[in-house]
């Protein structure tokens, strides 16, 4: 199963044995992020860059990487900013790894919220919050 490599890379982080950026990438494949978004939230963490400068260096589509960056700034794993150049333009950057693993965590206590709940009285969890 791909999901017992990232309990693998948890419990290695917790012994201390994996670095805190390979450990939080793990919780969130955990969540089901997907690899390029994982891979665009490490690229962003280093630099700022426009959607054009991520296509170049992940070689995806401009639309797959909309599609992610999307995501992503959903979640508040990204900021946007205006900058101006010849031309205006948005540049991404990755929230700090502390900000984004508060937010990382509050999904995962959800998630164990809801599945406390099933286990305790055989009710249906919420799905992301859906029926709450």
């Amino acid at each position: 199963m791909v999901r017992n490599r990232y309990f693998d890379d948890i419990e290695k982080a917790i012994r201390g044995e994996v670095n805190p950026i390979d450990a939080f990438n793990a919780s969130l494949a955990l969540l089901n992020f997907k690899t390029v978004e994982v891979k665009i939230y490490d690229l962003l963490l280093k630099t700022s860059l426009t959607i054009k400068e991520i296509q170049g260096q992940l070689d995806v589509s401009e639309r797959s990487i909309r599609m992610h960056i999307k995501k992503l700034e959903e979640e508040g794993l990204i900021t946007k900013k205006v900058e101006q150049g010849t031309r205006l333009r948005y540049v991404y950057q990755s929230v700090q790894i502390r900000d984004a693993w508060e937010k990382v965590e509050e999904k995962i206590k959800k998630m164990l919220d809801d599945i406390s709940k099933v286990i305790e009285t055989g009710a249906p969890a919420s799905r992301n919050g859906a029926n709450e």
